[in-house]
């Protein structure tokens, strides 16, 4: 018992405090820098892990002292009760992403400041559009999705040369994005019941489960089509193509099985942990 309940801590520890999304996104940028075949820069991906965890704090930040003490998630609450501390860190984390610039090129610096728009964007959006433009909020999974996967996706290219052609990045584009929609999506209808209780706008409120599952599965199924294709032309390998079926899968998993997941949160846990799939087959992707 005693075991089980430090594996629980272990868990909400991790899912609350955003742990996979930076290691997820330090793993990524490393996958997409091997599927275009440009040598990866460690220090970018170093700062992409850094900036996307602000970026997940800093929004949860944001939620938790909007709702206060009464958040219904473990994550909204804790970011109320330990605002202080967690302000300290995303500080902290600035700090280093300051540093971190001066080791970058230059040519860089105007596609960070890209990313930061399209941020500043999603904040305004969710946090000081005014309630006549709500419908916007809705369109929040899809935007973020957006901006993850140019994160991901369009970096590594950025100051490199190489030999991919614009279909491979787009089909890669495609898959992504609609994985990153697809999960978003499932966070979004797991979460239903406890943004409504925090008057919390999502694409939830919009559609109901149902349709919400639809729209789940329409965006795996599109993605797992564009992933057969591009494999079938040659523009992703087969460990490629088996790090994208393997987040497919668990996506659908989640999605098929949602009582197992729901409980304990499993279902963000095993979410974001389908960006460290990269990890298990990086001897193999050379």
């Amino acid at each position: 018992m005693k075991r089980f309940k430090s594996y629980q801590s272990i868990l909400d520890f991790i899912n609350t405090y955003s742990i996979l999304v930076a290691l997820g996104s330090f793993s990524s940028y490393l996958f997409f820098s091997n599927l275009f075949n440009v040598k990866p820069n460690y220090v970018l991906a170093l700062g992409l892990s850094i900036g996307l965890w602000i970026i997940y704090t800093l929004d949860h930040l944001l939620d938790g002292l909007s709702i206060g003490n009464k958040a219904s998630s473990i994550r909204h609450r804790e970011h109320f009760l330990k605002h202080k501390l967690i302000i300290f860190w995303i500080l902290f984390g600035l700090i280093i992403l300051i540093g971190l610039s001066f080791w970058l090129a230059k040519i860089y610096y105007s596609y960070v400041l890209f990313l930061c728009v399209l941020t500043l964007i999603h904040f305004c959006i969710n946090y000081f559009l005014s309630l006549k433009y709500t419908v916007l909020r809705y369109l929040k999974e899809a935007f973020i999705a957006l901006v993850v996967t140019i994160g991901f996706v369009v970096t590594p290219l950025i100051g490199n040369e190489s030999t991919l052609v614009i279909n491979q990045l787009i089909y890669a584009f495609i898959i992504f994005y609609f994985i990153n929609l697809s999960n978003l999506l499932i966070f979004s209808s797991f979460d239903k019941d406890r943004d409504q209780k925090d008057n919390m706008i999502t694409i939830a409120h919009l559609y109901s489960l149902s349709k919400l599952r639809r729209l789940i599965y329409f965006g795996i199924g599109t993605s797992i089509t564009v992933s057969i294709v591009s494999f079938s032309i040659g523009f992703i390998t087969g460990v490629s193509f088996f790090v994208f079926m393997s987040m497919h899968l668990t996506l659908l998993g989640i999605t098929i099985y949602p009582s197992y997941f729901r409980t304990k949160d499993r279902y963000r846990f095993f979410g974001d942990l389908i960006y460290l799939y990269p990890f298990v087959v990086f001897p193999f992707l050379g």
